[in-house]
């Protein structure tokens, strides 16, 4: 069995544990709307920044710890499972990630779908003053040894948009997936993790009624969406939960 293969088969084993345990679209975002309400008034200090907006919300409260979860299922001890998971706000997850997944090494390009050449090389130039010229890409997620499948993640949370916005955003999502996969690899520093991934997976859940975005993905020839994973080693995984067990909502601290 080629790894291509065996990484899709874990990915899949992740999106089924994540909606086996994720809370159903409407649910979620009445929990999702007090989470971060509770944030925003909180002292800054004792709830930080990524719980503050609704796809921090979602990533800090329902997914890391589950991802962890997961891990373990697949094996890994919990020591091991930490150290695996990378995430942009592991300050407030230590517990669940050891690092940050933000790339040691800057570069001028952006993840951004539909920028003209003219906007890209004003950018370059610094038009306007504020843009920065070069940058370190920073996803929201990764996975690294010992996870057996070295994964970059673009994740998502989307509960207000209508069908033609699904389909754009499953556009952008793709293609940054995408782009994360395409930057070569950087090696380990004293303060950054490498930048070494084999696979890249979108993570979206799909939180409106009607299920927008995943019947956007659906409605995709099969040719277009096998071809994100065997051309492009890009997982699409949209989510929509169906743990409906009453459960405490609890808002991470320092998240």
């Amino acid at each position: 069995m080629t790894p291509n293969s065996e990484a899709h088969k874990f990915l899949t084993r992740l999106k089924k544990h994540l909606n086996a345990n994720l809370p159903p679209p409407e649910r979620i975002r009445n929990e999702i709307a007090a989470i971060v309400a509770t944030a925003k008034s909180a002292d800054r200090q004792s709830t930080g920044r990524h719980s503050t907006f609704a796809e921090g919300a979602f990533l800090n409260t329902y997914v890391i710890g589950q991802i962890h979860k997961f891990l373990i299922c697949e094996r890994l001890t919990a020591e091991e499972s930490r150290h695996a998971l990378l995430s942009e706000s592991y300050r407030g997850q230590r517990d669940f990630a050891s690092a940050s997944p933000v790339r040691p090494r800057p570069h001028p390009f952006r993840k951004l779908v539909g920028v003209s050449p003219r906007q890209i090389f004003d950018v370059w130039r610094g038009k306007p003053v504020a843009k920065r010229l070069v940058r370190n890409s920073c996803p929201d997620l990764a996975l690294r040894s010992p996870a057996r499948f070295r994964t970059v993640f673009e994740a998502k949370y989307c509960s207000n948009i209508n069908a033609k916005r699904a389909e754009e955003e499953l556009v952008r999502n793709i293609y940054q997936a995408f782009f994360y996969l395409a930057l070569p690899h950087v090696e380990e520093t004293k303060t950054h993790a490498a930048w070494d991934y084999d696979f890249a997976c979108v993570m979206a859940y799909d939180a409106t009624p009607d299920g927008v975005l995943l019947n956007a993905w659906e409605s995709l020839p099969t040719k277009v969406r096998s071809a994100c994973w065997t051309g492009a080693n890009v997982y699409v995984m949209i989510l929509r939960g169906t743990c409906d067990s009453a459960s405490e909502i609890i808002v991470p601290k320092g998240s």
